[in-house]
């Protein structure tokens, strides 16, 4: 390929759509991002793939690729070998009816301290800093907490007001994370039918008044 047939859109398109890829929907696994999420968008994301496609280059997610990518490795000028970046994770719980699911994760980064303690750390970008930490993102630092064994998760904000961070010590019990995944809440949060790719067919859409 010469300079001049270089295309970096289509680039990155190619690159987010493999990523994409890696992660076929299986029916046994739940992502830690679905137990903090409309219930109903698991389901959808397995029945109706293609209605999900446009994320691939939507351009808040394609900015909070590029953004996490480059704290990332930030991270890792700062603490080299102590840190470990894009790590996953799972563990298996038994349902009450004996059936078994796999909670599956991806953390951000992971840093071992020099005591031995586990530092988690989650990337986060917003358009401004009004109510964060948001309740999500500290549900889903709770549930890293319990599935990586850490001693705490980091939120890393980025908004164009200020880059802070918030703790999170807690863990997520198993039990509420049983919870999570035998109890329909659709949606967890009302706007998120706003930028959901499934609105369009969804009974339990909810506008924000």
């Amino acid at each position: 390929m010469s300079d001049i047939e270089l295309d970096l859109v289509k680039e990155i398109y190619v690159w987010r759509k493999r990523e994409k890829e890696k992660h076929i929907r299986d029916p046994k696994v739940y992502y830690v991002t679905d137990l903090v999420r409309c219930s109903i968008k698991r389901e959808y994301e397995m029945l109706y793939p293609d209605l999900s496609a446009y994320e691939i280059f939507y351009p808040p997610f394609v900015l909070g690729d590029f953004l996490h990518k480059g704290l990332q490795s930030i991270l890792r000028d700062i603490f080299g070998d102590k840190v470990a970046v894009e790590i996953e994770g799972e563990k298996k719980l038994l349902l009450p009816e004996g059936s078994e699911v796999i909670i599956r994760g991806r953390s951000d980064g992971i840093i071992t301290l020099e005591n031995g303690k586990r530092i988690g750390v989650e990337i986060k970008s917003s358009r401004t800093d009004y109510n964060i930490p948001m309740d999500h993102h500290i549900d889903q630092a709770r549930i890293y907490n319990w599935l990586f064994d850490l001693e705490e998760t980091i939120l890393l904000y980025a908004t164009y007001d200020r880059i802070t961070q918030y703790r999170v010590r807690e863990k997520m019990s198993e039990e509420e994370i049983l919870n999570r995944i035998r109890y329909i809440s659709a949606p967890r949060y009302t706007w998120e039918c706003s930028y959901c790719p499934f609105a369009s067919i969804c009974p339990f859409k909810k506008r924000q008044q």
